[in-house]
């Protein structure tokens, strides 16, 4: 089913690896099952972003470093999310940065309030990092920030409307020389929601940006937009859930 996937859309949002590291075999089967040119997001271990003891967290990113490695050159953006109730405390984060690896594209989600009055924006744009926006959430996040724009699209349905309206968006970011990276969370519409952004996309991009860029061929331009699985052991979205599931 991953390979049928991978070929209607170029990416997909691995959430398994945010409960624990996949076995090698998975890693394998995944790498396998997609196209040279394919990638997959990668969301950290909770235990990094969530854990309040810096040497238990430096500790789990270092696990967390041999999956994210095990991908290779499909590996695409890495995902730190702090939960809901995770609060602005200064350091924490900041702690982990000098440990992530040189040459990961990272993101972080943070979906607690107390985080827009912080200085950790300035921060992480200043180290490369991307601050993820999270459309539909009760606390989206700031608004998308950085070298690469990373999108969550979280709420219950897309309207055409509001997929175009997006569309613009990822246009004037992709203008800028932005790369983008969007992901819907529906296991189950999640690819035609995918395809359907694409396609306005494409159409707004010959509206308003007639030749500035490419999104082109094999979807392996600048516009990386897929839905989100939640893959098992054996390397296939999980059949037994359906709708949506996972923060």
């Amino acid at each position: 089913m991953l390979s049928f996937y991978a070929g209607r859309l170029p990416t997909v949002e691995l959430n398994t690896t945010y409960y624990g590291p996949p076995s090698e075999t998975a890693v394998a089967g995944w790498q396998a099952a997609v196209p040279d040119r394919f990638l997959f997001a990668v969301k950290a271990h909770r235990r990094i972003a969530h854990n309040r003891r810096p040497d238990d967290a430096r500790q789990a990113l270092e696990a967390f470093v041999r999956v994210v490695d095990g991908l290779g050159e499909r590996c695409g953006p890495v995902l730190f999310q702090v939960p809901r109730t995770g609060r602005y405390v200064p350091g924490r984060i900041e702690s982990l940065l000098p440990y992530l690896p040189p040459g990961w594209r990272v993101a972080f989600q943070f979906r607690h309030p107390s985080w827009r009055d912080s200085p950790i924006l300035d921060t992480l744009v200043r180290m490369g990092a991307a601050v993820c926006h999270a459309d539909g959430e009760p606390e989206p996040g700031f608004a998308p920030s950085g070298p690469f724009i990373y999108l969550r699209f979280r709420r219950d349905a897309y309207s055409p409307q509001r997929l175009a309206m997006w569309s613009r968006r990822i246009v004037a970011y992709l203008a800028e020389g932005r790369d983008v990276f969007a992901y819907f969370k529906h296991e189950t519409r999640g690819p035609e929601y995918a395809e359907r952004l694409v396609r306005h996309v494409r159409s707004a991009n010959r509206r308003y940006n007639p030749g500035n860029f490419p999104i082109g061929g094999e979807l392996n331009g600048p516009v990386h937009v897929a839905g989100r699985d939640q893959l098992r052991d054996g390397g296939h979205p999980d059949p037994d859930v359906s709708g949506d599931r996972g923060p």
